[in-house]
């Protein structure tokens, strides 16, 4: 037999071990939050994240969890960041400086920041990101936690913040209290994924196979919080 017939062969042999698997896969509940799009999708498409409420929800959360903890998803440099796979050819501190200088003070904007307060003016948001961008600059000047109001906080998403960004001290208490986190807010999926596909947890001691039955299964994926990264 030769060599070409036997790498057609076992590539069959794969092929059909990857369908296979792909039928067997478990899916499991999954609930959709208000603030999914936080997670998964494109923030300058989003029509959610332009509304007043929602941008205070978020400021207000963030703030509780610290958005210091947060900066692991911001790169930063002389003329660049990018946040959330955005990129903006300016740098941050002088972006956040000159808009807040500019907001309501025609005479000192340029193109960009004229039609930045313009564009946010449209969306009738522009008053809570002058607050957002106001307190962002008192945070750089003072380096120090901004108070929140904890009226506006979304806790749900505090304890999701939590599991994905407050892991300096992983241990497999902690793993199993965010199970039971992810399970509480019916989010099976997410729950399913720390114990089977994220490599944070995947040296932990966990009873994964006990910990799986308490899951809800479904009959369709549905796209999860708290992502696969092992694939």
């Amino acid at each position: 037999m030769n060599k070409l017939l036997i790498l057609n062969i076992l590539f069959f042999l794969l092929v059909s071990c990857v369908s296979k698997e792909k039928k067997e896969a478990e899916f499991y509940v999954e609930t959709q939050t208000s603030f999914f799009g936080l997670n998964h999708s494109d923030w300058t498409k989003s029509k959610w994240i332009r509304k007043p409420e929602n941008l205070k929800m978020i400021h207000e959360t963030f703030k509780k969890f610290g958005y210091e903890k947060l900066e692991s998803g911001i790169y930063e440099s002389e003329n660049l960041f990018i946040a959330n796979g955005i990129y903006i050819k300016r740098n941050f501190d002088n972006v956040l400086d000159s808009l807040e200088l500019s907001y309501n003070h025609p005479e000192m904007q340029t193109k960009y920041y004229s039609e930045f307060w313009n564009r946010r003016k449209a969306e009738r948001n522009d008053s809570i990101v002058y607050e957002i961008i106001r307190e962002f600059n008192s945070l750089k000047s003072h380096k120090k936690r901004l108070n929140y109001e904890n009226e506006f906080v979304n806790d749900t998403l505090v304890d999701l913040l939590k599991i994905e960004f407050d892991n300096d001290n992983l241990n497999s208490e902690k793993a199993k209290s965010d199970f039971y986190t992810l399970k509480k807010y019916g989010l099976h999926q997410s729950a399913y994924n720390l114990l089977y596909e994220r490599a944070e947890y995947s040296e932990l001691e966990l009873d994964r196979e006990k910990l799986k039955k308490e899951l809800t299964k479904a009959t369709e994926f549905t796209y999860p919080w708290l992502i696969d990264t092992e694939k």
